[in-house]
């Protein structure tokens, strides 16, 4: 049987586990809005830092070097970007298809490559970039094998890509599929065209002066056409080479007929030579001797006949 008593005690245990129960959501909740952030930069990497807490307005703070551990304030954000030099390969398994173009005679041409780039990480510079590019793309890097993001190869998509297609189609209209796909020094200058131009075009894709990629560097695979146009190529090619061929045992033939002439022609002033000495009856019998035949034959001039 319970007795007020009973009741009494048990009514404050009740309240006391909820007054403690209570006490321990308030304490995991200002564990949540107090726990400090943490960011821990590569070799090859800066970071930005900005205060995003629960009681604080998102703002930039400040930048984070190289190699470095940092804590900051409750729900604080960083935002890692690479330092060391970027690739963005387009071909095949690359991080695009192979860029295709049109040559001067109008043949669609493609070609791969890689285009090597710097991110500018100049503090300013780097807080302008993410605000304006990195945050709207997600471009930050995402983990800390020093790999882009998918929001990386996103931002690239548009701020490296389409200028590199226009820098290669704007080069190419200097010269024809042959000499871009036969010619190395054709093919070096026109890699180099297309370097030249990248830093103008990627910088029309931003807003401002900023530079936000430098150090450009252009590595470009021999562009290849259809493979019919190919096919063609080939079959005039070995059409012009066994011409060549041709011509070239034509000339053989006519250089050896000509040095055979020259050895009848010595060989007959020789003779020529021989006869005035000799005179031709004495050239005659000596040209027999040479040859192993007798120039003397017996006649029946001094023989004895009978009566």
């Amino acid at each position: 049987m319970t007795t007020p008593a009973t009741s009494s005690r048990a009514s404050k245990a009740a309240k006391a586990l909820v007054g403690l129960g209570a006490i321990a959501v308030l304490l995991l909740a200002m564990l949540i809005f107090i726990r400090p952030t943490t960011v821990s930069t590569g070799p090859d990497q800066v970071a930005l830092h900005y205060s995003d807490g629960a009681f604080t307005p998102r703002r930039f703070q400040d930048c984070v070097s190289s190699s470095t551990r940092a804590w900051d304030g409750p729900g604080d954000k960083h935002y890692s970007y690479p330092k060391s030099q970027r690739n963005y390969v387009f071909g095949e398994g690359g991080d695009r298809p192979m860029v295709t173009f049109v040559s001067k005679d109008g043949i669609e041409m493609s070609v791969d490559g890689v285009a090597a780039f710097l991110l500018n990480t100049d503090c300013k510079t780097l807080q302008k970039f993410h605000d304006l590019i990195g945050n709207r793309y997600a471009a930050y890097m995402d983990t800390t094998d020093g790999n882009g993001s998918a929001g990386w190869l996103q931002m690239l998509s548009v701020y490296l890509s389409r200028p590199l297609e226009t820098a290669i189609d704007r080069a190419s209209q200097n010269y024809t599929y042959t000499e871009l796909y036969t010619d190395p020094a054709v093919k070096a200058k026109w890699e180099q065209e297309v370097l030249e131009q990248m830093p103008e075009l990627v910088g029309r894709q931003i807003d401002g002066d900023e530079e936000f990629f430098t150090d450009f560097a252009i590595t470009l695979q021999k562009p290849v056409p259809p493979e019919s146009v190919k096919a063609a190529l080939v079959a005039q090619q070995e059409a012009v080479a066994k011409a060549k061929a041709k011509e070239a045992e034509a000339a053989a033939q006519v250089k050896a007929a000509e040095a055979q002439v020259a050895v009848e022609k010595a060989e007959a002033a020789k003779i020529s030579e021989r006869i005035k000495v000799l005179g031709r009856d004495g050239y005659l019998k000596q040209y027999a001797i040479d040859h192993g035949l007798n120039p003397y034959q017996p006649s029946t001039n001094g023989l004895i006949t009978g009566p």
